[in-house]
Parts: C-alpha cells; structure tokens; sequence
C-alpha cells in the first residue's frame, strides 16, 4: 500500500471513530488498525529518507490528551512505543486515567521531621566556622588589646 493511500486510510478510520455510539469494541478495533497503519506509515518515511527524500516525520503532530495539552510522553499506555488513542476512544474506560495526571499529595510534616532538621547551625553556634566573623573582628579585638 503506497503512503498516499495509508495517508486516506488513516483519515477515513479517523474521521470513523469521532462516533461515539460505535461501541467499545468497535472504537478499540478501530483504535487498533489505525495505529497499525500509522506504523505503516512510519515505514514508509523512513524508507523514503533512507533514499534520500525529505525527511516527513520532522513536522508530524504531537500527541495530545483530551483538552487539547501536548503530552511529552511518548507511550503513556505500555502497548508498545508510539501507540496512540484518537477520537472516542480517548474516552473509552480505562484510557481517560491514561491522561489524567495523578494529583499531588503533598505530606504533611509532622513536629518530628521540622525538630529534625534543626542542629547547631539553626542556633547560630556555627557562625564562625566560616571565616567571616574572624576578618570582621580582628581590627576591634586589636584595638582593644591596645587598650588594655
């Protein structure tokens, strides 16, 4: 199959599974064969570069979840790399929590780990570890060894 005729494949299977009332297992099938024909369709660029054409993966969509939002994760799925949910099947049960980003928990700190982190440092009774106060001190304490 030549890559013009994958291209309208792709896009009559596509415009097929925006159909909500198909079903689960008809969206899934649906989902299925076109991410075998876009693999298809990837063959065929690269053989096409491999020959030296121009390279057409470069400027192929990203992959987006259902607002709209480019997800940098390539396979968010496990069912192999690249595989992609199109249409209604974005909404079929089990692949919306695909997109949906878990939600931060944030654990609160208890009395024991704030007390914890608390040394010396925290009082102050390392300041002149550093250097500082002895530059800083040195002219006053001569001064007043001079003074005695």
């Amino acid at each position: 199959m030549e890559a013009k005729k994958i291209m309208g494949e792709i896009g009559r299977k596509v415009a097929e599974i925006q159909n909500e009332g198909l079903g689960e297992h008809r969206l899934r099938d649906l989902n299925d064969e076109i991410n075998k024909l876009i693999r298809e369709k990837v063959h065929w660029e690269r053989r096409i570069v491999e020959l030296g054409g121009p390279n057409y993966a470069k400027h192929a969509p990203k992959m987006t979840d259902l607002d709209g939002n480019i997800i940098d994760v390539p396979n968010p799925s496990g069912r192999g790399p690249g595989y992609r949910y199109f249409g209604a099947a974005k909404k079929l049960p089990g692949v919306r929590e695909l997109f949906e980003k878990p939600p931060e928990l944030r654990k609160r700190r208890t009395r024991y780990d704030i007390y914890k982190r608390i040394d010396a440092s925290y009082y102050g009774y390392r300041d002149d570890e550093d250097g500082v106060l002895e530059k800083v001190e040195a002219p006053a304490e001569e001064k007043m060894r001079a003074e005695l």
